[in-house]
């Protein structure tokens, strides 16, 4: 675990309706591990107890029914300061909703023991076994192969559904002989698994400077070969070094689990970095703006090979 590091969180409180409104932002500043707290529920059930209640604060009961929020951590370095500026001008111009936003710095160390029991091992995909380092492998998924991840704070477990997505069409399309490219990697899940599939080699790039060291940890965790497994920190669309690093080989399968605004983009560079029939996995999609992604996947020669979804998350899988 990375201790000693500091690290922001952000809290915006809102009605229960401008929740998926709240998450938006998030999602569009590069954000889709979020904490969502939605007392619609527990309201529901105060509602039809209240009257055989008389005591019960009014005030406490005024302030209940507006407790919605969604939180979301950000590292305390240049990068996530950047990031929590993005966040704070979407709060400011919003008109669909008041917001309040809260800043809170935090320790992980303080932090993760605390989080640690509720992060149990998950199966994804039809062979892949998400499994926190501290937890031993239960029996009844002995046979799956086994992702150990010590997660970063704001990079994720892994257990979203956009990742779920990508884990099950790696398993159906990688080989042993696949070069596998993520783009926007976090922790490495995806460019480690496809290493644990049996890919050939994989390289992970992001634009957080903590994603390298997170994800090459991840990666001797699972006892990845670093001469087979890279991982770089830059942004594609400004820095031409690294574009000329990724794009001195072709790859068969290029991971793209971030969002639209940063996928749209990226889509020609990633169509020249295709191999021969070579496919692209794009995840981290919400359903309005699917229509979106299939238009920009046209628009830049490519083709849709198939699609899936997860309740309002879509993959796509694209090609030449």
């Amino acid at each position: 675990m990375w201790y000693g590091m500091n690290w922001i969180k952000i809290k915006i409180v809102t009605s229960q309706k401008s929740i998926d409104f709240v998450s938006d932002i998030f999602e569009h500043a590069g954000i889709s591990s979020l904490e969502i707290e939605d007392n619609e529920e527990f309201l529901e059930i105060l509602e039809q107890t209240k009257p055989q209640w008389d005591f019960i604060d009014d005030d406490l009961y005024e302030e209940k029914s507006k407790a919605c929020s969604v939180s979301a951590y950000i590292a305390d370095n240049q990068s996530g300061r950047k990031t929590l500026e993005i966040i704070q001008k979407h709060c400011k111009d919003a008109q669909y909703a008041p917001l309040q936003i809260f800043i809170t710095k935090v320790n992980e160390e303080n932090w993760s023991e605390s989080w640690k029991k509720y992060f149990k091992p998950i199966p994804v995909g039809e062979n892949i076994l998400i499994c926190p380092v501290w937890e031993e492998i239960p029996e009844i998924y002995k046979s799956r192969k086994v992702f150990k991840i010590d997660p970063g704070m704001s990079f994720g477990t892994g257990t979203h559904e956009t990742t779920r997505l990508c884990v099950e069409a790696l398993e159906k399309y990688i080989n042993n002989n696949s070069l596998v490219l993520d783009l926007g990697c976090g922790s490495g899940i995806l460019s480690i698994i496809s290493m644990i599939l049996g890919a050939k080699s994989s390289v992970a790039v992001d634009i957080d400077e903590n994603c390298v060291r997170i994800a090459q940890e991840n990666a001797r965790i699972n006892n990845i070969l670093f001469e087979n497994y890279k991982v770089y920190d830059g942004n594609l669309l400004t820095d031409k070094k690294l574009r000329d690093k990724i794009s001195e080989k072709k790859y068969n399968l290029v991971l793209m689990n971030i969002i639209p605004d940063v996928i749209i983009p990226l889509l020609p560079f990633v169509k020249n970095l295709l191999a021969d029939n070579g496919i692209a996995v794009l995840s981290g999609i919400i359903s309005k703006y699917l229509i979106d992604m299939e238009n920009a996947v046209e628009s830049c020669g490519m083709k849709i090979i198939e699609k899936s979804n997860e309740n309002d998350w879509q993959c796509v899988v694209a090609g030449k």
